[in-house]
C-alpha cells in the first residue's frame, strides 16, 4: 500500500481545528513587519545622510581648488568608521556645517585642506573627503542594498505567513485531507521557515510559508529524502481551499487526538 493511501486510511474523517504555531502568532508577525519597516526607514536615512554630501563631494572634485578657510570638527570612532562632524568658516564668515563618514577607523587627529569648486565657490569640502569619496560611496550603496534586502525578505515572510494564516482561519473547523507538498527549507536560528507555492482560490499561484520552531514543533513532516534544502513535506487541505496547510512533526497543528497522532506516526514509519 502506498504512503498516501496509508495516511487517507488512518486520518480522522471528523472536522478538525487548525491552528498557527507559536512562530505564526501576532507578536513574530507584527515583529516581521517591525523589522522590515525599520530596516527600509535606516536604508532611507543612510541614503539621505550621505548621498548628498557625496553629490557635492564629486561636483567639487571635477574642479577643485584650495581655499584657506578654517576648519572645525569633531569625530567618532567605532571599529573601522568615523563619523565626523565639521565646520568650515569661509573668509566672508560663512559657516558650513558638514558631516562625514570615513572607512579606515584612524586614531588620532585628521589633517586636512578645505577644497572649494571653482565653478561654484559656494560648494566648500575638505580633502580627504574627495580621498574616500568612492570608498564611501560604495560602502554606503553597499550597505543600503543590503537592509533594504533583509527588510525584502521580511516583508515577504510577513506576507506569505499572512496568506497562510487566511486559509487556517478559513478551513478551520472542516474535514481535511492529507496532502503531500513540494516546499523548501530556511533555517534561521531555530526558527525554521518551508516555503512552498500554491494556486489560491482564484487559481493564482502564490507563494506561502510556515514557520517551525526546532525546539516546540520540530519542523514540518518531511516525506521521502531532501535535496539542496528541498523535499516533500505533509500537509492538510480543506474542503473549500486547495491551498495546503503544513503539519509539524509534534502534530500540534491540529486538534489530534492521541491515538490519531500514533497512528499517522505509523503509517509515516
Amino acid at each position: 500500500m502506498g504512503l498516501m493511501n496509508k495516511l487517507v486510511e488512518v486520518f480522522p474523517t471528523r472536522p478538525l481545528k487548525v491552528m498557527k504555531l507559536k512562530q505564526e502568532g501576532s507578536f513574530h508577525q507584527i515583529r516581521r513587519l517591525l523589522a522590515a519597516i525599520i530596516l527600509f526607514v535606516l536604508a532611507i536615512f543612510l541614503g539621505i545622510r550621505n548621498y548628498p554630501g557625496l553629490i557635492d563631494d564629486y561636483k567639487i572634485s571635477r574642479n577643485p581648488v584650495v581655499v584657506n578657510y578654517d576648519v572645525e570638527g569633531t569625530c567618532r570612532a567605532k571599529r573601522a568608521v568615523d563619523n565626523c562632524s565639521v565646520k568650515i568658516t569661509t573668509d566672508t564668515g560663512q559657516v558650513i556645517k558638514r558631516d562625514y563618514t570615513f572607512i579606515g577607523g584612524k586614531k588620532g587627529n585628521y589633517q586636512v585642506v578645505t577644497i572649494a569648486s571653482a565653478d561654484d565657490p559656494s560648494l566648500v569640502t575638505i580633502d580627504l573627503a574627495i580621498e574616500n569619496m568612492r570608498t564611501v560611496f560604495v560602502a554606503t550603496t553597499g550597505l543600503i542594498i543590503a537592509l533594504l534586502f533583509v527588510a525584502w525578505m521580511s516583508l515577504g515572510c510577513f506576507l506569505r505567513t499572512h496568506r497562510m494564516i487566511k486559509v487556517i482561519n478559513e478551513i478551520n473547523g472542516q474535514k481535511l485531507t492529507p496532502v503531500i507538498v513540494p516546499i523548501k527549507l530556511v533555517t534561521y536560528g531555530k526558527t525554521i521557515t518551508a516555503l512552498y507555492r500554491a494556486n489560491n482560490a482564484q487559481g493564482v499561484s502564490a507563494k506561502y510559508a510556515a514557520n517551525f520552531n526546532k525546539g516546540s514543533n520540530g519542523g514540518p513532516v518531511i516525506i521521502g529524502d531532501m535535496t539542496r534544502n528541498k523535499c516533500n513535506a505533509l500537509a492538510v487541505v480543506g474542503e473549500n481551499n486547495s491551498v495546503p496547510i503544513l503539519l509539524d512533526q509534534n502534530f500540534t497543528r491540529c486538534d489530534f487526538t492521541y491515538n490519531e497522532m500514533q497512528a499517522l506516526k505509523e503509517a509515516l514509519s
